[in-house]
């Protein structure tokens, strides 16, 4: 018999917006929706109580109960059964995978550099730009912070992948610009050697790190390092989440500087919509 998820994605296309809104939430929140009556579920995504039992219905179960017994017992094998896998099998070595990032997420929380974390924030206070310098893998968490960068206001210039755009990039610093490199695995030179000739030309730099050990680590002014993880993807998560806490208090920090872009990006989309000029 299909599980609940399985009969949401396959029914997904026919849903309603307000059923849409429930299975999203029942998809990504189960673990919260086996503690919600109906009436506190639909209270939450402020729907009426009588569409999550006609939900439940949708999808082929009697009522909602039944559909929240099912999840129930979902969270229940996730809370009780302890990894299973025979070490050398597939499902084995994800289970270890997981294992891996969960510890080194624990140690990256617990070493995480809040006062050079709060230094680059004030750093970026003071930029007129801001070049994000990245090779590899360190191409996503770049692009993450960028996206959060622009998303309060900073302006944000993304180089990486070869040779020429990084010079390029470091032909065009200067003075008054924050550079920041973002490395997961030390792939090459070339980023270390990019960002000390940004510091060796008077411009603000700093890094975010999979490693303390990292060469470019070595050749900034501001350090966010994480615990170092034996695989390199470990570490591209490690940054991920390191981006992601900074991005944190930046918004808690600076408030006003994304109230302020969504206000001004609310605008031009109703006058954009309007077609008023």
């Amino acid at each position: 018999m299909a599980s609940y998820e399985e009969r949401i994605r396959s029914s997904r296309a026919a849903l309603s917006p307000s059923f849409v809104r429930l299975a999203d939430f029942l998809l990504d929140s189960y673990a919260e929706a086996v503690f919600l009556t109906a009436t506190e579920l639909a209270h939450t995504l402020d729907i009426d109580p009588a569409t999550v039992v006609r939900f439940a219905q949708k999808l082929g179960y009697q009522g909602y109960p039944d559909l929240q017994r099912e999840i129930r017992q979902r969270v229940k094998r996730e809370l009780l059964v302890n990894g299973s896998a025979a070490p050398d099998s597939v499902a084995g070595a994800a289970e270890l995978a997981l294992e891996e990032l969960v510890r080194g997420l624990e140690l990256t929380r617990r070493s995480f550099p809040k006062e050079a974390a709060q230094t680059l924030i004030t750093a970026l206070d003071k930029a007129e730009r801001v070049i994000l310098l990245a090779e590899g893998l360190a191409q996503a968490p770049a692009r993450s912070l960028a996206a959060w960068l622009e998303a309060a206001g900073y302006s944000v210039h993304l180089a990486g992948g070869g040779v020429s755009e990084l010079a390029r990039a470091l032909a065009g610093v200067r003075k008054g610009d924050l550079t920041v490199a973002i490395e997961v695995a030390e792939e090459s030179p070339l980023l270390a050697r990019t960002i000390a000739r940004a510091r060796s030309a008077g411009v603000r730099t700093a890094a975010i790190v999979a490693a303390p050990s990292s060469a470019v680590a070595r050749q900034t002014d501001i350090v966010l390092a994480a615990h170092p993880s034996p695989h390199p993807g470990g570490g591209q998560v490690m940054v991920e989440a390191m981006v992601f806490a900074l991005a944190r208090m930046l918004m808690h920090a600076r408030p006003g500087r994304f109230a302020r872009l969504t206000e001004q990006v609310g605008n031009l989309t109703a006058r954009l919509s309007s077609g008023d000029e």
